[in-house]
């Protein structure tokens, strides 16, 4: 499945697929950056270039953009804090070791955690809806990107917001709202600083819209929206959709201590203990 030929599609059609309440409500405006022509909402209508290529990335180093600062732990309380008192059960993360299932070795994502392979197909089973996780992930293919970038890991901690929409759960419009209160709200980053880059996600026969969520040029989280099963075009809707918001938990770490790179407020201490 060609994921440029599906947001190519969605994108058609941003009023279906992207265009949730919050933008209206605050006011954000969608924008096509004017080197890369990804599409993009933000709060900022002069603003011409998408979050991967303005002139902003990574301004937050030396000067962040929050008033407190919140190490790895503390970070991981703040988020966990916000969820449960906005009515999501805190779940203890899996092991790292998949042992569910035997297609993988490893769990790469929160998500992996409900994934339970039925036959030919993927179901989900999900302890309580809505939940919020802080999932150890092994990602082997960012290892070239590791000591490189200063925000890729080859082990992580995985946010996982995670929803089913039926009467306990929610779908696109309050899942957004939640990230956005959590950037503002919780960690105090000023609501024009948040871009929502608009981007597709496809896996397991599988696929939806999802949202990007960056400050200064950092992608902090992605929201994407399980929808769809089968080829484009004659795709039909999942018998049960899924919010799957997956964030970096080192990330909101990195964001609000402004050090050099992730590795700097994440290891530090540990190495001066060491």
């Amino acid at each position: 499945m060609d994921k440029k030929e599906i947001l190519k599609e969605f994108s058609s059609d941003p009023d279906r697929y992207y265009k949730v309440e919050l933008f209206e409500q605050q006011g954000f405006v969608r924008k096509s950056c004017s080197k890369c022509g990804r599409f993009f909402w933000t709060l900022n209508a002069d603003r011409n270039l998408c979050p991967d290529d303005g002139l902003d990335t990574y301004s937050f180093i030396g000067e962040p953009p929050t008033s407190k600062r919140f190490d790895y732990t503390q970070s991981w309380k703040q988020v966990e804090e916000f969820f449960v008192k906005n009515n999501h059960t805190s779940v203890s993360r899996y092991p790292v070791v998949c042992r569910w299932r035997d297609d993988l070795y490893f769990t790469i994502a929160s998500v992996v955690d409900f994934q339970r392979v039925m036959g030919s197909k993927v179901v989900f089973e999900f302890p309580a809806n809505p939940l919020v996780v802080p999932q150890t992930c092994l990602r082997f293919k960012d290892l070239e990107n590791v000591g490189v970038t200063g925000r890729h890991f080859s082990s992580f901690c995985m946010i996982g917001q995670h929803s089913i929409p039926n009467s306990e759960g929610y779908w696109k419009d309050q899942c957004v709202d939640l990230d956005y209160r959590l950037l503002t709200d919780q960690f105090g980053i000023k609501k024009d600083e948040v871009v929502f880059v608009e981007d597709v996600w496809a896996g397991g026969g599988s696929f939806g819209p999802s949202l990007e969520y960056f400050v200064r040029g950092l992608e902090l989280g992605n929201a994407v929206f399980t929808e769809f099963q089968g080829e484009l075009g004659q795709h039909t809707t999942l018998d049960q959709r899924v919010i799957d918001m997956g964030a970096g938990l080192e990330r909101f770490a990195w964001i609000t201590m402004g050090t050099p790179t992730a590795y700097d407020c994440c290891f530090g201490p540990i190495n001066e203990k060491l």
